[in-house]
C-alpha cells in the first residue's frame, strides 16, 4: 500500500475507497459486462455456474480478509501494549531514583523528563510520518551511560542498582516494540492478493445476469462492505502512522502526574 494512503485524513480515505470501489461496480456493469457477455455468451444455467465459482472464491477471499484484519488488530494491540510498558517502566525508573544520592538523582531524573518531553513533542509527530528521530536513541544512551558510571557503596545500593539496570533493559525493549510500529505492516505481496481479490469479487458480481439497476444497487452494497473491511485493515495496518495513529497518552499521563512537579520545582 502506498505511503500517502496512511497520511490521508480518515474521512478522505473512507470517501476515496468508497468512490473507487463503487465506481468499479458502475464501470463493470456499464462497460465490462457487455464485453464479457459477447465473449462468454449466456445460458439458462449461467447465473448458477457463476454462483458456484463465487461461493468457492468468497470462502478463500473471506478467510484472507478475516486473517488480515485479526493480524492487523493484534499488531495494533501489541504496539499499544509496548507504549504502555515503556511509559510504565520509565515511571518506575523515575521513582526508583529516590534511593540514589545527589547529584545523580537529579541528573538522571532531569534526563528522564527530557526524554518524556522529546517522545511526546518530537518523536510522536515524526512517527506519524513513518520516521524515527535519533534524539530518542541519544537520550537513552545518555541515561544508560549515567547509570552505568554509578558505583554502589553499600550492599543495599548494589542490589537496588542491579534492579534499576534490569528495569532499564526492560524499558529499552518496550521502546523497541514502540519503534517497530513505524515500520511494521502487512507485506506488499499480501496487499497485492487483497486488491486482486477485490477486483475478482467485483468482476464476479458484474458477470451475473440481472437487470442493470438491480445489479448496480446490489453490487454497490456488496462492494461498499468490502471497502469498509479494506478501510479497517488500512487504518490498523500501521499503528503509529497517519491521523488514526496511537497517541502518547501513557507518556502524557506520566508527565502530568509524576514528572511535571519536579520540573516546576527544578
Amino acid at each position: 500500500m502506498p505511503d500517502f494512503v496512511y497520511d490521508m485524513d480518515l474521512a478522505q480515505l473512507a470517501l476515496t475507497i468508497t468512490i473507487l470501489i463503487v465506481g468499479s461496480v458502475l464501470i463493470g456493469v456499464v462497460i465490462i459486462k457487455p464485453i464479457l457477455r459477447l465473449l462468454m455468451g449466456t445460458g439458462p444455467d449461467f447465473n448458477q455456474n457463476v454462483s458456484y465459482v463465487t461461493a468457492g472464491f468468497s470462502l478463500f477471499y473471506g478467510l484472507l480478509l478475516g486473517l488480515l484484519t485479526v493480524a492487523a488488530y493484534q499488531n495494533n494491540e501489541r504496539i499499544r501494549s509496548g507504549i504502555q510498558d515503556e511509559a510504565s517502566m520509565l515511571g518506575a525508573l523515575y521513582t526508583s531514583m529516590d534511593s540514589y544520592p545527589e547529584p545523580l538523582r537529579s541528573d538522571v531524573r532531569g534526563m528522564m523528563r527530557d526524554y518524556a518531553l522529546f517522545t511526546i513533542n518530537a518523536d510522536w509527530p515524526a512517527h506519524r510520518h513513518g520516521r524515527i528521530l535519533n534524539g530518542g536513541v541519544d537520550r537513552v544512551a545518555a541515561i544508560r551511560n549515567k547509570l552505568g558510571r554509578f558505583e554502589p557503596q553499600t550492599k543495599g545500593q548494589e542490589l537496588l542498582h542491579a534492579e534499576v539496570l534490569s528495569g532499564f533493559q526492560r524499558f529499552v525493549e518496550a521502546r523497541q516494540v514502540r519503534l517497530s510500529g513505524t515500520i511494521t505492516g502487512i507485506p506488499g505481496v499480501l496487499w497485492y492478493a487483497v486488491l486482486v481479490g477485490a477486483a475478482v469479487n467485483i468482476l464476479l458480481i458484474v458477470l451475473l445476469r440481472m437487470r442493470t439497476l438491480q445489479q448496480f444497487v446490489l453490487g454497490s452494497i456488496t462492494a461498499f462492505f468490502l471497502g469498509v473491511i479494506l478501510f479497517v485493515i488500512i487504518v490498523l495496518d500501521r499503528p503509529l502512522r497517519g491521523p488514526a495513529a496511537l497517541q502518547p497518552d501513557s507518556f502524557v499521563l506520566l508527565w502530568q502526574k509524576t514528572m511535571v512537579w519536579d520540573e516546576a520545582n527544578g
